[in-house]
């Protein structure tokens, strides 16, 4: 029986399954994972081609090999990226967020 691969639409016999045990709500991705339960843990899998695996565990390497630059721009305009509280410039706020004023933390040690 030929599988259709998840991520490029490949049809075919050879498929591999990738497993996501991350532990966090994978649901926030736009990515059409199947969820299973993992004796009370949700891991979450893809079926894809060789060739879409290949990619996914290159996406790894490069994840684990480039590490995030963590300085601050100075702005104290906070938000959410995939689980994590990132600062971002103004400009970025007003693009993603347009017509609304942000709540700016102000640094540490300024004056309230």
């Amino acid at each position: 029986m030929s599988e259709r691969c998840a991520r490029c639409g490949e049809v075919g016999e050879d498929r591999r399954t990738l497993w996501m045990a991350c532990l966090y709500a994978m649901e926030e991705l736009p990515i059409p994972f199947e969820e299973r339960d993992g004796g009370g843990h949700s891991y979450y899998t893809l079926c894809v081609c060789k060739a879409c695996r290949a990619d996914w565990m290159d996406a790894i390497r490069r994840w684990y090999q480039d590490k995030p630059a963590r300085v601050s721009c100075g702005s104290g305009l906070f938000v959410r990226r995939g689980g994590a509280t990132v600062e971002i410039t103004r400009e970025e706020w007003d693009a993603t967020h347009p017509g609304r004023e942000p709540l700016v933390v102000p640094p540490a040690g300024a004056a309230r």
